[in-house]
């Protein structure tokens, strides 16, 4: 069994979701604290040719002290502005006209709560591609431990065998560790690929919509694994 994990995110990149692809069980680590200056609660479109940051603008006080399932977002008014945004930067996208009704839905809700809009991406996501990598809440687990045993402790529960740590984990996790406890390691190492954008430059690192908007729906995943390990390559 592949486990892979990560924290929420915002309109994800592309990496993201080869990491859901590859696994079997994908937890969103919703228990943990928030980042600064991460990509929890924002990332980039392309308009005009030109990369344009969304950001949910959240309340930062005593986050050090709250998990990720308890930020607040500042106020509504940011759903109108980025939703106005992504409507502007892929009306002439050749897939505005599917895309676009189902993306305007997450800005029609009205919760208070970061997270709420971060699942709605996700979710967004999974059933557009038909993703069949199950997805759960580490906030569902009752992780008590910290770091590495963080780890090893969500995998223990999802009788998992093998976890899927991002390209920095190599600066963290102990690899001779977790094989005692039995736990074999991958770290990802995603190579960006290339597609059709509404620019003459390509812009890699885009949020996942500048894909969603611009390629064919039977075609993003094979283009999302381009150049990068498959499941059935980790699980040999």
């Amino acid at each position: 069994m592949i486990i892979s994990a990560h924290q929420p995110a915002y309109n994800p990149w592309l990496g993201f979701i080869h990491k859901i692809l590859l696994s079997d069980i994908f937890v969103v680590m919703d228990d943990v604290q928030y980042e600064k200056n991460s990509f929890i609660n924002r990332n980039k479109i392309l308009q005009n040719s030109s990369e344009v940051m969304l950001s949910i603008p959240v309340k930062m006080k005593n986050y050090q002290s709250k998990t990720l399932r308890d930020m607040l977002v500042v106020d509504q008014r940011w759903k109108t502005k980025h939703l106005k945004s992504i409507e502007q930067s892929y009306r002439k996208s050749k897939n505005y006209d599917q895309i676009f009704p189902i993306v305007e839905k997450i800005y029609q809700l009205e919760s208070e709560h970061l997270i709420d809009y971060t699942n709605e991406y996700l979710n967004l996501i999974v059933n557009y591609l038909s993703i069949e990598t199950k997805i759960i809440y580490a906030s569902s687990l009752n992780i008590e431990v910290k770091k590495l045993d963080y780890v090893c402790d969500m995998v223990r529960k999802l009788d998992g065998s093998l976890f899927v740590f991002g390209k920095q984990g190599k600066d963290y996790a102990d690899v001779e560790y977790l094989e005692l406890k039995g736990i074999k390691s991958y770290f990802q190492d995603y190579q960006h690929p290339s597609y059709m954008q509404l620019s003459k430059k390509f812009h890699p690192y885009m949020g996942i919509l500048d894909l969603l908007f611009n390629e064919d729906k039977q075609d993003v995943k094979s283009i999302i694994l381009n150049n990068n390990i498959t499941k059935n390559k980790l699980e040999l």
